[in-house]
């Protein structure tokens, strides 16, 4: 009869029987996987709502006639995928269990087999442990997590496909053979050094999965060479300053009259300058990921002849940011301009020799170079100019303690190695009455 609604046959006590105990099973699986903090992959049916057909699942709502079932899971890309649809609800469950056993096992680095192995069910996979350790130091200056984050992923490339758990990575067998790869690769012995450092934090981390307390002892570390800092002389300011443009001139002075390191000074903004005070204090930039070394804040005090230009520099100023690039971003190039500086200035050796990167596209390949005629002396680096300011400090008479809390050092061993430096002779006459008797 038309406009009369006829209800729908009651369903049969078999198929009510079999729907409660899917709704039942669902539960279990979902409360399992919450437990156990496993990748699940879940069961949907699709069905027509006003026109639009929406995915449900199992357990919510009782599926049409003829529905086709699929399986929602995510991947190990974190990415949320849809299976191809299965007839029977039977089947997408079985599809399901099946990939969420792949997929947990993916997620510990682990093939199916090995998962599935009750001896490897409480041990920690490598991978499970970096992403472990990465998240427990999260919390440190973003450079240093950016250096963790490097060499732990560069440590997993090199793994051998044999070494699954984390207690299998500590052997010294394991460690030799990834500073063999990073020598083949010719990286720097202080580049091996802090790559198989952060290596041994993570296994120390995990001393109670692998037995191993002291895993420095595990490998021979390389040999550093240490550079004793040695500031410039005056003769060598006047030619380097001499040889500066007005912009050059003021961003170098900055690093001679503040000591400051160089993110240090790329994150200088307008309001760290204290002009009453004659003060610059170095403080966190979250904004851009800046955080002082050792996370503290320090007030440094600046030359009477820099505040002048700094204040008439302000006058003009457009960026919160003292110094920037053609971007107006903060300047990120100090070190490569002050070599074209040193270069310009007739102060390269002549000696050094490297490696650059010259060419566009697939044109582009390492060409050797020398300083000579290009600007990759490695006798100039800012670090000097951190070293210069910290030495004319004390020349000057100023307090020990004082040049400490200026440059930020936790420590005064670590202000008497920048100290640490001084020419023979300018001591002459001491060194030759302590030599008489």
């Amino acid at each position: 009869m038309t406009g009369v609604r006829i209800p729908p046959s009651p369903p049969s006590y078999f198929y009510l029987v079999k729907w409660y105990y899917l709704r039942f099973a669902t539960a279990v699986l979902l409360f399992s996987s919450i437990c156990l903090e496993e990748i699940v992959a879940s069961v949907y049916f699709r069905i027509k709502d006003g026109g639009t057909w929406r995915y449900r699942a199992i357990g919510r709502g009782r599926p049409p006639k003829g529905a086709k079932f699929h399986v929602r899971y995510t991947d190990v890309r974190k990415k949320q995928t849809w299976s191809q649809p299965y007839d029977t609800v039977e089947e997408a469950q079985q599809a399901a269990a099946n990939i969420g056993t792949i997929l947990n096992a993916q997620a510990r680095g682990l093939t199916v087999a090995e998962a599935a192995n009750a001896a490897n069910v409480n041990r920690k996979t490598v991978k499970t442990a970096v992403e472990e350790f990465l998240n427990f130091n999260r919390g440190l200056r973003p450079k240093s997590v950016q250096a963790y984050t490097t060499g732990l992923t560069e440590f997993l490339k090199y793994l051998p496909h044999s070494v699954r758990f984390i207690d299998e990575a500590a052997t010294t067998k394991v460690l030799d053979g990834y500073k063999q790869s990073l020598e083949d690769e010719d990286y720097a012995p202080k580049t091996i050094h802090n790559r198989l450092l952060i290596v041994c934090f993570l296994l120390k981390h995990f001393a109670k999965e692998t037995g191993v307390t002291y895993p420095t002892k595990l490998v021979k570390m390389p040999r550093l060479q240490k550079v004793t800092a040695k500031p410039y002389s005056s003769e060598e300011l006047k030619k380097l300053f001499g040889e500066m443009e007005a912009e050059e001139y003021i961003r170098y002075l900055f690093f001679v009259h503040s000591g400051c390191r160089e993110q240090e000074v790329q994150y200088a903004e307008w309001d760290d300058i204290d002009f009453d005070e004659g003060t610059y204090t170095v403080r966190p930039k979250k904004d851009v990921g800046f955080v002082p070394k050792s996370f503290e804040e320090r007030a440094v005090p600046l030359t009477s002849e820099l505040l002048d230009m700094l204040r008439a520099r302000k006058k003009s100023a457009t960026s919160r940011w003292l110094f920037t690039n053609e971007n107006g971003d903060p300047e990120g190039h100090f070190l490569r301009k002050f070599k074209v500086v040193a270069k310009r200035a007739g102060l390269n050796c002549g000696q050094c020799e490297t490696e650059i990167a010259e060419g566009k596209y697939h044109e582009r390949g390492k060409v050797k170079v020398s300083c000579a005629d290009r600007p990759v002396c490695e006798k100039h680096y800012l670090h000097r100019l951190r070293k210069t300011a910290a030495t004319r400090w004390l020349r000057s008479g100023i307090n020990l303690l004082d040049i400490q809390n200026w440059l930020g050092h936790k420590s005064l061993e670590t202000t008497q190695i920048y100290l640490g430096y001084s020419k023979t002779s300018s001591n002459r006459a001491k060194v030759d009455a302590a030599g008489k008797f």
